[in-house]
């Protein structure tokens, strides 16, 4: 792309352009012959991509078959400047707009190739249509209407003009103060709105205006103050919205709600509400219908209330009377429990000291038992010690008469001998004699051991009566000691269970005197259920449930 053949200034002012904007360079026919890197940046291709290629790649295809594009080219071609904004196609698809020249370069008097300069506008271009689609949006669902900043209409769209009751006509060159009662727009708040808008204040609330045929229009608006470069306002555009439909709704559902708390529950809304209410006139009237309901079953439960109340009060007092008199015998009880307590407790001490002494009795008497069995094991000594001493006399009678023999056969040999034999004989006669005399002392000695062998034989059987019957008597002891120590036990048992049983009464008399205490409590509560029942009575009776009833409509008689 050369700028070759310009003067100095010339250059530097394409070269300064070819820097801040976006250039490229066709044939008369609209093949690219050149592209700076702003344009190839901005359109997202590389030179090499376009270059030879139709400036159609940049355009839309339903406009490339269109006589306007046709005739964009045919213009060029005479050498007509063309100068707008343009919508084209990137690489990626996505729109590009431009703020673009393009502009014949001629040589003499005839073109021989076009350039083109454009800026990327695509942000605000969006921007702006964004806006725009929204102002018309605005314009298509909300009254709109414009004021000079002293409040003379400007303009008005349809919508509000319907809403109004107005032609456009009617209203342009007119003041504001149409819309308004005269006492509001004669007071210093009607003046006040006008000099915070002038001063750029935004103001925004529900408002009410009178229509041309006299009816109050309630709207919900905007008033913005437009303005211009110097920051001065130069008019005031009302965004609104008729709401007149939802502040009739308000209106009625807040007779019905006064009515409501002046005790009427028949205060049904008939009349359907604005779509966006009608649910909430749905919600209440079937919230009237269940509070009529609810009063009606509380005053039904009332009635009930008041009757189980009264039953209760009889039922109290009955059963106070015989939980005092269930509390004095319990008392009573637990008094002579204690008594009984006391003298098993005693008498267990008394079968425990029998129990001792049974023992002790039981240990004296195998103790004895003991000695009876040694003193038959003596006696049974003593006589085989009385056998043995009979044998040993046995022998000494056989000596006794061995000796006598001996001494008989001496004196005959003494006599034998004569004069020389006579103090052998004397002798003899002395041996003859101690061997009598022994033989008759062992035979009173074995008459003796004979009388002491029976009677050790009657000892060892009275010794073996005796042992027999202290055997007995032990036994006896051992059956009474085992029955007594169980009596012992049972005693201990019936002391333990006595006292377990006693202070199971002493508890139940507590308990039963709570229970009185109780008792009384639920007495005094039920006399007050009874006078809340009558409240209650009273203040069901303040509403109003049927057209036809009244605020006694409720009683308490059933």
């Amino acid at each position: 792309m050369t700028i070759f053949g310009l003067g100095a200034d010339a250059r530097s002012e394409v070269s300064a352009l070819r820097k801040s904007q976006a250039v490229i360079e066709f044939s008369l026919d609209g093949t690219i012959l050149d592209a700076n890197d702003n344009f190839c940046r901005a359109l997202g291709y590389s030179l090499a991509e376009i270059k030879g290629k139709h400036h159609r790649m940049f355009v839309d295809a339903s406009e490339v078959e269109t006589s306007d594009y046709r005739n964009f080219w045919e213009g060029l071609r005479q050498g007509k400047f063309q100068r707008a904004q343009y919508r084209r196609v990137a690489k990626d698809g996505r729109d590009v707009w431009i703020e673009a020249s393009y502009n014949p370069i001629m040589k003499g008097d005839r073109p021989y190739k076009v350039v083109k300069y454009a800026t990327d506008i695509t942000a605000v271009k969006l921007q702006a249509l964004e806006d725009d689609a929204k102002l018309k949006a605005i314009s298509t669902s909300m009254a709109v209407i414009e004021f000079t900043p002293d409040g003379k209409i400007i303009t008005a769209n349809e919508n509000f003009c319907k809403a109004m009751g107005y032609s456009l006509t009617e209203l342009v060159g007119r003041h504001h103060s149409l819309f308004c009662d005269k006492a509001y727009t004669s007071s210093t708040d009607y003046t006040s709105f006008w000099r915070d808008l002038a001063a750029g204040r935004t103001l925004a609330n529900e408002f009410r205006r009178i229509a041309k045929d006299g009816r109050d229009v309630w709207i919900q608006a905007s008033y913005n103050p437009i303005f211009d470069s110097r920051g001065k306002v130069y008019k005031v555009v009302k965004f609104a919205t008729d709401v007149s439909s939802r502040m009739d709704a308000i209106s009625h559902l807040g007779a019905a709600l006064k009515a409501l708390a002046g005790g009427d529950l028949t205060g049904t809304l008939n009349n359907m509400f604005v779509p966006t209410m009608e649910k909430l006139r749905i919600d209440f009237n079937e919230a009237l219908s269940h509070l009529r309901k609810t009063m009606d079953g509380v005053a039904l439960s009332a009635r009930s209330i008041a009757s189980s109340t009264n039953e209760i009060k009889e039922a109290a007092n009955d059963l106070s009377r015989r939980t005092e008199a269930q509390a004095a015998s319990v008392e009573e009880s637990a008094a002579s429990l204690e008594e009984v307590t006391t003298t098993v407790a005693d008498s267990a001490k008394r079968a425990e000291e029998v129990g001792r002494l049974m023992e002790q009795t039981r240990l004296n008497t195998e103790q004895s038992s003991v000695i009876v069995r040694d003193a038959v094991v003596a006696m049974n000594e003593i006589e085989q010690s009385s056998g043995r001493i009979s044998s040993i006399l046995g022998v000494i009678d056989e000596i006794a008469f061995q000796t006598n023999l001996l001494a008989l056969n001496a004196g005959v040999e003494a006599a034998r001998a004569g004069e020389a034999g006579k103090g052998f004989a004397v002798v003899a006669q002395e041996v003859r004699e101690l061997a009598q005399r022994s033989a008759s002392s062992a035979k009173e000695i074995r008459q003796l051991i004979s009388t002491s062998g029976k009677q050790v034989d009657r000892g060892v059987d009275l010794v073996a009566q005796t042992g027999s019957a202290l055997e007995n008597i032990l036994n006896q002891i051992r059956a009474i000691d085992t029955n007594v120590t169980a009596i012992v036990h049972g005693t201990k048992e019936q002391t333990t269970a006595l006292r377990e049983i006693n202070s199971s009464v002493n508890v139940i008399d507590q308990s039963t005197q709570k229970n009185a205490a109780m008792v009384e409590e639920t007495t005094a509560a039920a006399f007050s259920l009874s006078k809340d029942a009558d409240d209650l009575f009273q203040m069901v009776a303040q509403f109003k449930t049927s057209p036809s009833g009244s605020s006694s409509s409720y009683s308490r008689a059933a």
